[in-house]
């Protein structure tokens, strides 16, 4: 994981100035960072002149009595960049850059950047969670039911967990807290 110390993210613009619609001969790509290469691969474009976003989160560690904050990137892995399209292949070839993931819905990705964003300023606590959808196996990590593993039925303020037992065809089911529910490989 990148950490970047407090001081690191001073300078930085309004990231609501820089989530912005790309203008004409542009567009917003996401790029797949070499591990732990997130800032550098930032840094190295944006002295190339691109407009990046790279999403920090703030994290304490507390090492005896003392207390260190840290900024870590948000999505670990990934950065977005707003390019001119005929330079979008160019990209690869970037040292830090392990792949370039094309965006179909621009507007998409900007809105939802700019939730991100608007998340991050209001100063509360932000984390990244596993991204939940109906069918996935998940494994229960909190709470009364942890450690039981089922497939995700429904996901709002409290997803719903089914249990099957496939050789009777029947099925139980939980609503837990989505905080408690992750992915099984």
């Amino acid at each position: 994981m990148t950490d970047i110390e407090s001081s690191d993210v001073t300078n930085f613009e309004s990231p609501l100035a820089v989530v912005q619609p790309a203008p004409e001969g542009e567009e917003w790509v996401i790029l797949h960072t070499r591990p732990r290469a997130e800032k550098k691969a930032q840094q190295s474009f944006e002295l190339a002149g691109a407009t990046m976003y790279l999403p920090l989160r703030r994290k304490d560690h507390r090492y005896g009595s003392r207390v260190r904050t840290f900024w870590s990137p948000m999505f670990p892995g990934y950065i977005f960049g707003r390019f001119p399209s005929r330079d979008v292949n160019l990209l690869r070839s970037n040292q830090y850059v392990a792949n370039v993931l094309k965006v179909v819905d621009q507007a998409g990705l900007v809105h939802q950047l700019q939730q991100v964003e608007r998340a991050l300023l209001a100063g509360e606590m932000v984390d990244l969670m596993p991204y939940l959808e109906a069918g996935k196996p998940v494994r229960i990590t909190g709470g009364p039911f942890k450690g039981v593993e089922g497939i995700v039925e429904r996901i709002d303020k409290r997803t719903k967990v089914v249990i099957s037992i496939e050789m009777i065809q029947q099925s139980v089911f939980m609503e837990v807290d989505s905080s408690y529910v992750e992915l099984v490989p």
